[in-house]
């Protein structure tokens, strides 16, 4: 006949089982944003004096940006393809896709949570620099035999934050994530494409969150604009079918 579980045992079972549901309840989504209903970037609001006869431009990479902490690690955000719509996708037509960004570090997170950057377009006080941060998701496709060569698709939506404002951001706690909703099209979306889109039954699809801060500086005649890298991390493939469109003649048929 068994003998009953010991003091120790049972106090033991009692506060896993306590950590392993404090644990679930964390886990969780935090926010979600649906960019498919609008979003829309920041205006510069600062120029050059009207005064200076000649100005100069130049675009300055200043590397990392100093919102990121000492010590924090850049790629504890997983990114996800939860879901593509519609199922199998078609070349050269709209989708829709569900992105999560789920924190699986162990400190939390910030990220941009603002769908408007007109409401969060920093300017200091004498007028010579305006900066925000922003983050959005790229989409790459590689179709074809050996699935090697990426094609960037054209995408938009972006989310947005004041550096200087802590509650534009969207904080995720370890575990927790914020769900985007976002279109792309299944096209090349740059100028230059290094492969080709091909139907393909088992293509890879992967989503590339990429935050940074933007600024932009006058000195006098001369303006500089500005990029430093917050963070950015790729998603794991995701399997999805490609079709070509179907023809006018088909789509022309009457039914039966």
């Amino acid at each position: 006949m068994p003998g009953r579980p010991t003091i120790v045992g049972a106090a033991w079972v009692f506060f896993f089982t306590l950590e392993f549901a404090a644990v679930t309840v964390s886990a969780q989504m935090v926010g979600s944003r649906d960019l498919t209903s609008g979003w829309r970037a920041p205006t510069e609001r600062i120029s050059v004096p009207e005064t200076c006869a000649r100005s100069g431009s130049s675009i300055a990479n200043d590397g990392a940006s100093d919102t990121v902490n000492a010590g924090d690690d850049e790629n504890s955000l997983e990114v996800t393809i939860v879901s593509i719509s519609p199922f199998p996708l078609q070349i050269g037509n709209d989708f829709t896709a569900n992105v999560r960004l789920k924190n699986s570090g162990a400190k939390a997170v910030l990220v941009p949570s603002v769908t408007d950057g007109e409401r969060v377009l920093g300017v200091v006080t004498d007028s010579t620099e305006e900066k925000y941060e922003v983050g959005d998701v790229s989409f790459r496709l590689m179709t074809g035999k050996d699935h090697r060569t990426p094609v960037f698709l054209n995408s938009g939506g972006a989310l947005f934050a004041n550096p200087d404002d802590k509650s534009s951001y969207l904080p995720l706690e370890p575990g927790n994530w914020l769900e985007i909703k976002l279109e792309g099209i299944v096209e090349c979306g740059l100028e230059d494409c290094l492969g080709e889109i091909r139907p393909d039954n088992k293509a890879a699809l992967t989503a590339w969150w990429y935050q940074r801060v933007l600024s932009h500086r006058i000195n006098g005649c001369d303006e500089t604009h500005a990029s430093a890298k917050v963070r950015e991390a790729s998603s794991a493939p995701f399997s999805v079918g490609i079709r070509n469109p179907p023809s006018k003649s088909a789509k022309a048929a009457p039914k039966k």
